[in-house]
């Protein structure tokens, strides 16, 4: 159901992470994650690293968001609520939920997931009210008593329709000088939005 990948920063280990579509899913461990390993032939081998991660039971998880500079990994665990666990399979508290956030916020389903970060460790977790057609803005980081605490920001009104899945970039492109974020609707059709005609609510909010 969704994919994300992660690469670990003291040894640029790359994983994959994912969710699976099993209605007897376990309500732990519901996530799988892989080591993606090159065997020296050209071939890729996902090694079975752990399988984490609760599940309310009430629908599906299918957005999964991983932010690589802090180590996090967010997903939507729909009509509940956004979970937070560490991404690195070797934390000590790796099987540990770290934090959740959104409940009671958005219409119906918790979908996609995009992170904004900056080198400073603030930034937002964008995450799709699906049936509301918004985006709601979190912060990134947490407080000094709080430190998984995402306070919501704003609620950004798009044009995608029933939006499941999204990413943005930073990087500066033609057009888009402060980053893009894009934004896919149900019938497949991706809509182009400048990041910072997005966020300027949610800088106003902080």
């Amino acid at each position: 159901m969704g994919i994300a990948l992660y690469t670990r920063a003291t040894d640029d280990a790359l994983f994959a992470i994912v969710s699976r579509s099993d209605a007897f899913a376990p309500t732990q461990g519901y996530l799988h994650q892989y080591r993606l390993v090159d065997d020296g032939n050209g071939s890729l081998h996902g090694v079975f690293t752990r399988a984490f991660g609760e599940w309310s039971g009430l629908k599906e998880i299918e957005a999964i968001a991983v932010d690589d500079a802090a180590g996090f990994v967010y997903y939507s665990d729909e009509t509940y609520g956004v979970r937070q666990y560490h991404a690195d399979p070797l934390a000590a508290d790796a099987e540990d939920q770290l934090g959740e956030f959104g409940r009671g916020e958005f219409t119906e389903d918790h979908e996609g997931i995009s992170v904004y970060a900056r080198d400073n460790g603030t930034g937002y977790l964008l995450v799709s009210d699906q049936q509301a057609n918004h985006f709601n803005v979190y912060a990134r980081e947490g407080t000094a008593t709080a430190p998984y605490a995402h306070g919501l920001l704003a609620r950004i009104a798009v044009s995608t329709e029933e939006s499941d899945g999204s990413d943005l970039t930073t990087v500066e492109l033609p057009g888009f000088p402060g980053g893009l974020f894009v934004a896919m609707s149900t019938d497949r059709t991706f809509q182009f939005y400048a990041i910072d005609d997005l966020l300027q609510a949610a800088e106003l909010a902080r």
